[in-house]
């Protein structure tokens, strides 16, 4: 299983490395503009942050998809079907990588961005604005969240989760198409269809799921829950490949 992680991870490196040169790009624009008493650079290196991290996030898992799709459409990986490995351990190493890859790249964001608002934080007036669209977010995803540490960390690691739930809802599509819909018109079609409607049905039974009225157990809850639903479609996918997959 690790050769098969580092496999994986090698095949999307190029991708990570562009992205955490954007990103040290954008925090030194950041800085000079903050050590700098210069606005524009500071606003400039804060959003590029921002996007990059939305984007890179988004990205390591939508890369992961095309990868999987790849790897069961074309010959760039045909050599990885005849190693001595089932398709619980091709589809679990794939899983875990981006998995492992997307909690990482929040964590590393999140810290870098709890480090930037600590300097920003030495003098808040000038930033009020920010802080003000911070908490504009917040009441979007909840009105009782507050803007402090406790709920910033809970409404990532959520969202983090919520992301690689749909990633592996991704992988359920991709092999949908490959094995049960292969050679049918309109496969590709069908398979965002039920994408579609089993994101809907997962997101309808995850709201029927009781879980703690306070805001930060909430969401704590509801991210136990996605990476619940994450396993079942890994499980459910990895059966399909194994069973009905022929590469």
């Amino acid at each position: 299983m690790g050769k098969l992680i580092k496999y994986e991870f090698r095949k999307s490196l190029f991708s990570k490395l562009i992205f955490i040169g954007i990103t040290l790009l954008m925090e030194i624009v950041f800085l000079v503009g903050f050590y700098g008493d210069y606005p524009d650079p500071l606003a400039i290196g804060a959003l590029g942050l921002f996007f990059t991290a939305l984007a890179g996030i988004s990205y390591i898992g939508i890369e992961s998809i095309i990868i999987l799709y790849r790897d069961l459409t074309t010959k760039q990986s045909y050599m990885l079907f005849m190693t001595p490995n089932n398709s619980y351990k091709i589809l679990g190493a794939k899983a875990l990588q981006n998995a492992a890859t997307v909690l990482l790249s929040g964590v590393f964001f999140g810290g870098l961005a709890a480090f930037d608002f600590s300097l920003l934080s030495k003098n808040l007036l000038p930033y009020k604005d920010i802080l003000d669209m911070i908490t504009t977010m917040l009441k979007d995803v909840d009105p009782r969240l507050q803007l402090n540490a406790k709920t910033l960390a809970a409404v990532l690691i959520m969202f983090l989760c919520a992301w690689v739930l749909q990633i592996t809802a991704g992988y359920l599509a991709v092999v949908l198409s490959c094995t049960l819909l292969s050679g049918k018109k309109g496969a590709a079609i069908i398979s965002f269809i039920i994408y579609i409607a089993v994101s809907s049905l997962i997101n309808w039974v995850s709201n029927k799921i009781p879980a703690p009225s306070a805001p930060v157990p909430y969401l704590l809850v509801r991210s136990c829950i996605y990476l619940a639903w994450s396993a079942i479609m890994y499980f459910i996918t990895a059966y399909l490949m194994d069973k009905k997959l022929s590469v």
